[in-house]
């Protein structure tokens, strides 16, 4: 979550694991210099030697404010995603870039495993699964993903009070995620949606996804599919009812 500097002020950029930080990064480098609270090297240090239980740019809100005086901070904005996209990313970067799943685990064994695991260690996986409504602090301005990311532009030049910036964000980290990774993910089971909407029930609420229908869509899998709505069809792994 890193902080930026325009002009005198310093602003914050409350980075949720899985929400196209990268190129939100990238265009805050480009636009407005080096970046201050990140640490693209976290995975390089071996584990006992970090001296944060997640990286910097992953800092939970609660943290943030331990460490940083509110008054400290001129604006905050994030880039939220809909939890059951925001999850499959999360499963397909531990599984295909840091290899920490298990062989044969797939999404749903991973994702009730981390259920059952969260309380005790709430910084498992640098923060990538946990909610975001615990990572984005209450005064941010939110954009979700599903929107497009072609307002962040402008609401950053309001905050410089200029357009000298790029217009459009780049894009980053083009070779993972796409809507390719979820074709070979199995489709989520009742019991996962079920621990999702309990888990994620804040994040539903305050960023306005719509937790109803991803229960009512739970997959079966002998029947098939009666919708042809991409999204739908991404949120479940291609099996929608």
């Amino acid at each position: 979550m890193p902080f930026f500097r325009i002009d005198d002020k310093l602003h914050f950029y409350a980075h949720v694991p899985k929400c196209a930080g990268a190129s939100v990064e990238a265009y805050l480098r480009k636009r407005f210099g080096s970046l201050a609270f990140q640490n693209s090297s976290f995975y390089r240090v071996p584990e006992h030697a970090r001296w944060t239980r997640s990286s910097p740019q992953h800092v939970d809100s609660k943290s943030l404010e331990l460490l940083f005086p509110s008054d400290w901070i001129s604006s905050v904005f994030a880039v939220v995603r809909h939890p059951v996209m925001r999850l499959r990313s999360a499963y397909d970067y531990q599984k295909t870039g840091e290899k920490s799943v298990p062989e044969g685990m797939d999404i749903n064994a991973w994702f009730l495993t981390w259920c059952e695991s969260r309380d005790a260690r709430p910084f498992q996986f640098d923060n990538h699964p946990r909610p975001a409504s615990e990572l984005v602090p209450k005064t941010a301005t939110c954009f979700r993903m599903e929107d497009g990311l072609a307002d962040v532009v402008p609401h950053l030049d309001t905050l410089a009070g200029n357009s000298e910036g790029a217009r459009k964000l780049p894009h980053e980290n083009k070779s993972r995620g796409g809507a390719q990774y979820t074709d070979a993910q199995a489709p989520l089971s009742q019991e996962s949606l079920a621990r999702l909407a309990e888990i994620y029930a804040e994040d539903f609420k305050r960023f306005g996804y719509v937790c109803e229908d991803v229960l009512k869509a739970a997959p079966k899998l002998s029947a098939k599919p009666k919708t042809s709505k991409p999204f739908l069809q991404r949120l479940l792994g291609g099996q929608t009812r």
